[in-house]
């Protein structure tokens, strides 16, 4: 075997990620000595992040499909649970990549093959971070509507217009300064939105009733409905593993223990995420109408003086949210686009997440747009997780950074170019697993036969992920990868002897010309 290929060399000039300035990091690997941030910034990014509407309002998902307060609680715990399990692990990819996700997961999907990561994120960042500027733009302006006693529909709209448009302009300069500022905002949220949402959880027990039985199920019947809203927030919190790795790729693995990471990151989507769902829950029982819009009910329900409250827990967290959201879509895209920096995509996508906000903020099917949403991206995102930590498994945690890199530098070639930048072994076992789970959704709108089969209940994200699982490892096993895909210590599961493939196709200018399709 030829000798290895050198890792990715240093950037030549001096990298920034400070508070106070712009990070000038991008997607390019980032060397272990150039990595100061820490597993503790994890439980920041997901806890600080996480006590703002744009999250809540997952929590209130359940009740808003017709469950009781126990059904709800149930299916949020069960969630997150699934949740935080999947994402959590998704960190490794980072730390030993040196980069994002979705370029990590070249190593498995093929160096062109990865943008089926950077595709799934950009997605849910666009419809999270829209999620967040409407819930934190909309109890901005109800709340100021009640404090000033405003009556004309027409100032209501005006001030709607104005919060959306504050909410966006305030996420994108944070944003677009980055993660270090990205960090400390977030660390600000917890002890001040943190103490808001306690004391509102006093306030509001006096209308808390425990035997809550819901209204009618969504799904007509309780099973449907319960899996239903349980993927909902089960959907929410894996759909953070596509960029887990935006933030872990700034932690030490010689400073830190992995697991240490993971560890970190499981506790933040299970208590961070999911105790923001139960407080959805928990507040949406409270209100008068507890089927209706979250946020128009929260600004309506609250006692007047918490009114003042409610003005920074929709402003200041909300952007927090919404921040994490646009610096994650901002890298996967310029992933895709090289040519476009990590700033220019994040503005540009930000306005994109804002005039989505425009046009949908008065459309009343809100919760059921959410919940089929989520169900069907989890249907997507958990095969791509799975077939990614399987990867992982099976090269001991090994990554060339140097190969991984090829396409952002107009490249083709290295370990993981395998036909035509394709992995075939990762991209059918993704194909099969969505195409399958397909057929077991029920979003209320779709009922797949598979779902009918089983009176309505949504098996999507058990199908997807239990076909991908199987699909993949019987790839590896028996179509193993080529030998110098993997480090000293060789793969795990199985790798095709040398004399099968000989070497990798060398790094070299980006020319199609040259590509060509192969089973190997």
């Amino acid at each position: 075997m030829k000798e290895e290929v050198a890792a990715a060399a240093e950037p030549t000039t001096a990298m920034v990620d400070v508070v106070g300035k712009v990070e000038s990091y991008g997607i390019e690997y980032i060397p272990d000595e150039d990595r100061h941030s820490r597993p503790r910034n994890l439980l920041w990014i997901l806890f600080g992040g996480s006590m703002t509407f744009g999250i809540i309002v997952i929590g209130w998902v359940p009740v808003s499909l017709g469950l009781g307060w126990w059904e709800s609680a149930s299916a949020i715990v069960v969630g997150s649970a699934i949740g935080a399990t999947l994402m959590a692990p998704m960190g490794l990819l980072g730390l030993r990549s040196g980069s994002n996700n979705p370029v990590a997961s070249g190593a498995h999907f093929g160096a062109l093959g990865r943008m089926i990561g950077s595709a799934l994120g950009i997605t849910a960042d666009i419809v999270f971070a829209a999620l967040c500027i409407w819930a934190a733009g909309e109890v901005l302006a109800r709340s100021v509507v009640r404090i000033f006693g405003v009556e004309s529909q027409a100032v209501t709209v005006a001030l709607l217009i104005i919060a959306y448009a504050l909410v966006a302009i305030v996420m994108t300069i944070i944003a677009v300064m980055g993660h270090a500022n990205m960090v400390t905002f977030t660390k600000w949220m917890v002890p001040t939105a943190g103490s808001i949402m306690i004391l509102y959880i006093f306030v509001a027990a006096k209308n808390f009733d425990p035997s809550y039985a819901g209204g009618d199920y969504a799904l007509g019947s309780f099973w449907p409905t319960w899996i239903l809203g349980m993927l909902a927030c089960a959907g929410t919190v894996n759909s953070y593993g596509p960029y887990v790795g935006d933030w872990t790729r700034h932690i030490s693995t010689k400073k830190y223990p992995p697991r240490h990471s993971v560890a970190a990151a499981w506790v933040g989507g299970f208590f961070g995420m999911g105790g923001a769902f139960m407080f959805g829950a928990y507040t949406a029982v409270t209100f008068k109408d507890p089927i209706n819009a979250y946020a128009t009910e929260f600004a309506n329900n609250v006692p007047y003086w918490f009114l003042f409250f409610a003005l920074y827990l929709a402003f200041i967290p909300g952007t927090a949210q919404a921040v994490i959201n646009i610096y994650n879509m901002g890298l996967d895209f310029s992933s895709i686009v090289p040519g476009i920096s990590r700033v220019r995509a994040t503005i540009y996508l930000s306005i994109v997440s804002t005039v989505l906000v425009f046009i949908g903020a008065f459309y009343q099917q809100l919760s059921a747009i959410v919940s089929s949403y989520l169900a069907i991206l989890i249907v997507l995102g958990a095969p791509w997780t799975i077939i990614n930590l399987i990867g992982y498994f099976n090269n001991r945690g090994y990554y060339d950074p140097d190969s991984l890199q090829v396409y952002n530098r107009g490249q083709m070639g290295g370990r993981y170019w395998s036909s035509a930048g394709l992995n075939h072994r990762a991209v059918i076992a993704w194909l099969s697993a969505v195409t399958v789970g397909m057929l077991f959704v029920n979003t209320g709108w779709y009922v797949g036969p598979g779902a009918r089969l089983f009176d309505g209940a949504d098996f999507g994200f058990i199908v997807s992920t239990s076909v991908a699982a199987l699909v993949y490892f019987l790839f590896l096993k028996f179509n193993p990868e080529p030998a110098y895909n993997f480090g000293p210590k060789g793969a795990r599961i199985a790798s095709a002897p040398e004399s099968r493939y000989g070497d990798f196709m060398p790094i070299q200018p980006m020319d199609m010309s040259k590509v060509r399709w192969r089973i190997g």
